[in-house]
């Protein structure tokens, strides 16, 4: 029997930057802003969500200043939940009422719930979802400023998975209905975002993360299908809104990045992936590193204990799309996930990433060398759940240092871990420990000072 973690609870509470109890010595230089985003609430006015991918958003940010640490957490103030807090009962989602989900359908509103990601870009702060547009905040308080289209260019969606490339962003939207595919996205470093093009997709497929080189995109659909009506009908629960359909192949997309409309397609065997690793342009080859599942039991294992399957892999692949071709090596014997790279190296051939190791209830934060697999790695105790690891550059020939906040489910508190990257075996350098818990948080941001 599953039960749902104690690392997804409520946030017990807001609260602007407070000082942290610091243990060890926080390094010398590490100096910024360390901004996540997760669902923060398992339901709300008495009624539980069906999956944790429903909980509101909010967003926590740590900064490390002077060799001492400050915390604040948030809600993201959307507009959907500003509305469900004035009304004191829920208005969206599956929970609500079925009269006023059709009011919503009728109305084409929807709850933004900005519970996946937390990204900094020029100078601005954001919420990500992948069903919804940015919602921008405050970045000294956190507080919410509202959704937003970034000047009209962002469609329905921006995904929750950008990537930095060189000195732009690069992000997709996903359209679903009878012409279903992705819309590209350009933000320059200090200029406007635009939209590059649209590249079609054969049917309604669920695209969480994608790749980015210099000069493409690249996106495996893997064979998760939208259940279209049951999400325009709102009809729960969450997690039957896709469906995996393993006869259909997964779809391999290179998409030029100047020229969206000449995408190339081909199906290859069916598997899963929520997260790519890293990808880089080798000769005519593009090799794209991922974390590959061979099905899609994950999704429900996202937020509760106890559930057994099948782990994911760290699996080069390298697609020749003249070809149509894509082959698929494993690197190393450790299941990988919640991965990152040093941000110089996005896009790029990389000589380290740094993941999530996740196996029979323990976790470790790993170093893979895509050449030689696992060359180092910490192994946290049962009930430690750290989360995604973000790569720091501790400035010119440092080696830089790992951050990752964990929850402990022995004291029910979270602490921000700061590791020396290339020492990870020795254990945190620091820990800068919050009085409560932060609910886990998916993915996050890291703003030098």
């Amino acid at each position: 029997m599953t039960e749902r973690s104690r690392a997804y609870e409520d946030l017990p509470r807001e609260h602007p930057f407070e000082p942290l109890r610091v243990e060890g010595e926080l390094p010398p230089g590490l100096e910024g802003t360390l901004f996540r985003a997760g669902p923060a609430t398992s339901g709300r006015f008495g009624l539980r969500y069906s999956h944790a991918f429903e909980g509101d958003g909010a967003v926590c940010a740590t900064k490390l200043a002077g060799g001492a640490a400050f915390g604040a957490v948030r809600m993201v103030q959307s507009d959907g939940y500003r509305e469900e807090t004035e009304a004191g009962r829920l208005l969206y989602g599956f929970s609500a009422p079925w009269w006023r989900r059709m009011l919503n359908l009728a109305r084409g509103k929807q709850k933004n719930t900005a519970n996946t990601a937390a990204l900094v870009w020029n100078d601005r702060l954001f919420a990500l979802m992948e069903g919804a547009t940015p919602v921008e905040l405050e970045r000294e308080t956190l507080e919410t400023i509202g959704e937003t289209t970034l000047g009209n260019v962002v469609g329905r969606t921006f995904s929750a998975h950008p990537h930095v490339v060189g000195d732009r962003l690069i992000n997709f939207g996903s359209r679903y209905g009878k012409q279903p595919g992705v819309d590209l996205y350009a933000w320059p470093k200090d200029s406007a975002c635009r939209h590059l093009g649209f590249a079609p997709l054969p049917d309604n497929r669920m695209i969480h993360d994608f790749a980015v080189t210099e000069r493409h995109a690249v996106f495996f659909a893997s064979p998760v299908s939208i259940q279209l009506l049951r999400a325009i009908l709102n009809i729960g629960p969450f997690e039957r809104l896709v469906r995996w359909r393993p006869e259909l192949g997964t779809e391999v997309v290179v998409v030029p990045l100047a020229a969206p409309e000449r995408a190339r397609r081909f199906t290859t065997e069916p598997f899963f992936q929520w997260h790519f690793i890293n990808a880089f342009e080798d000769g005519e080859e593009l090799v794209v590193d991922a974390c590959v599942y061979p099905n899609f039991d994950s999704m429900g294992a996202i937020g509760v204990d106890g559930v057994e399957l099948a782990l994911p892999e760290y699996a080069r692949c390298r697609i020749n799309a003249a070809r149509t071709s894509l082959r698929r090596e494993t690197i190393g014997d450790a299941p990988v996930e919640f991965p990152s790279v040093l941000a110089e190296d996005e896009g790029r051939r990389s000589t380290d990433a740094f993941c999530l190791s996740m196996d029979h209830g323990r976790r470790a934060l790993i170093r893979v060398d895509p050449e030689r697999g696992v060359v180092d790695r910490f192994d946290y105790p049962e009930g430690a759940g750290p989360s995604e690891p973000i790569y720091v550059p501790s400035g010119p020939g440092g080696a830089g240092h790992l951050l990752t906040l964990v929850h402990d489910a022995d004291s029910h508190t979270s602490a921000l871990h700061v590791f020396d990257a290339q020492r990870l075996e020795g254990g945190p350098v620091a820990r800068a420990h919050y009085d409560h818990h932060i609910p886990f948080t998916f993915h996050g941001r890291w703003a030098a000072a």
